[in-house]
């Protein structure tokens, strides 16, 4: 992740009745993320091991949520991290054991929640409860149900820049006021709570027409240009057009020109939308390899501003630039659907 994270303020609210972030920089939103409710993601668990994949080094660990029993993915990578709830030593991971794992990444698609072992950055207080409870609660129990998301959205951008706070949900400005005094007293005075009664906070910030643009297949970029973003279960392609690009210049600079946009907008939208997975942008043809090395060295630059792990994999002799990204939560066009919110449009 890295520390190059452009964020100048976080606006938290209400749309069509689901809390969503929206992280902007300077007047521009570059991300939103939905906040969940009752998150699974953070909470720390004893659960216990119902298989083990050798090929792929993982387990499949059964774990209690909302008193729904559910199998999450835990990669064996983080075996050195592993606490076992009977306290004997344990060399390998056996079928039946009982650990205590934190759920790191949320179901996504036909995916499982991925959990790990590692819990050494929960505050000490919290660490030394959970292993004085283990050895007295039957698996599989959850230990620790985490802060609430908007608190650990918060605390995440925290990691990377300083930022306004604007919500008009009182029970969230209590909230953040409340977390920052206790753990980032310099930051409560950019909190702002927003009740103008002559202007709802979504109108002030056209939040029906960002989340409108955020789901549409179709982007325009300012040289006239246009992507065409599909999602599939198996990766996304972002397809570069010169659109309306008919400047009075040679066809190998409208090209570039072109390219060059297209990944500084991908770059955004991957964020504005929680895309994840693997990606495919597939570039206006160019054989140029001066114009192949300087598109790729710049979108790992654009890269560097993601607070996921993104990486430019490679651009292909069809101009196919293949870059991955880590999965975390839900994209942004899934939750939509999923809430049946509307369609997605083609402009």
């Amino acid at each position: 992740m890295s520390t190059a994270v452009k964020l100048s303020k976080l606006l938290i609210t209400e749309y069509r009745g689901k809390l969503f972030a929206i992280s902007y920089d300077r007047d521009r939103a570059n991300e939103i993320e939905y906040i969940e409710n009752n998150s699974l993601l953070g909470s720390i668990h004893i659960g216990r091991v119902k298989k083990i994949s050798k090929n792929i080094n993982a387990a499949f660990v059964e774990i209690e949520y909302n008193r729904e029993r559910q199998i999450v993915y835990f990669d064996m990578e983080d075996f050195k991290y592993l606490i076992f709830a009977d306290e004997k030593e344990h060399p390998v991971l056996h079928e039946g054991d009982d650990i205590v794992i934190r759920i790191s990444k949320l179901p996504i698609k036909n995916k499982l929640a991925g959990a790990t072992a590692d819990i050494s950055d929960v505050s000490g207080e919290v660490l030394d409860n959970i292993k004085a409870r283990k050895n007295y609660i039957k698996s599989p129990c959850m230990l620790y149900a985490g802060e609430n998301d908007y608190i650990e959205i918060i605390k995440d951008r925290l990691k990377y820049a300083a930022f306004d706070i604007v919500t008009d949900i009182k029970e969230i400005y209590d909230g953040t006021v409340s977390f920052l005094s206790q753990n980032y007293s310099e930051a409560v005075d950019r909190v702002r709570f927003y009740d103008d009664t002559m202007i709802t906070l979504n109108k002030l910030y056209s939040v029906d027409t960002l989340f409108e643009s955020a789901v549409n297949k179709k982007v325009w970029l300012n040289g006239g240009g246009y992507l065409f973003i599909e999602s599939t279960e198996a990766l996304t392609v972002i397809d570069v057009n010169t659109g309306k690009n008919v400047q009075k210049k040679d066809a190998s600079a409208i090209k570039l020109n072109t390219n060059l946009e297209a990944i500084k907008e991908s770059a955004r939208q991957i964020r504005l939308r929680n895309i994840s997975g693997i990606i495919i942008i597939d570039l206006i043809n160019t054989t140029d390899k001066s114009q192949i090395d300087l598109i790729y060295h710049t979108m790992k630059d654009y890269l560097k501003e993601d607070r996921l792990n993104a990486i430019a994999i490679d651009i292909t002799k069809l101009c196919l630039f293949e870059i991955t990204r880590r999965k975390r939560k839900p994209s942004l066009l899934e939750v939509m659907k999923k809430q049946g919110y509307y369609s997605v449009k083609h402009k």
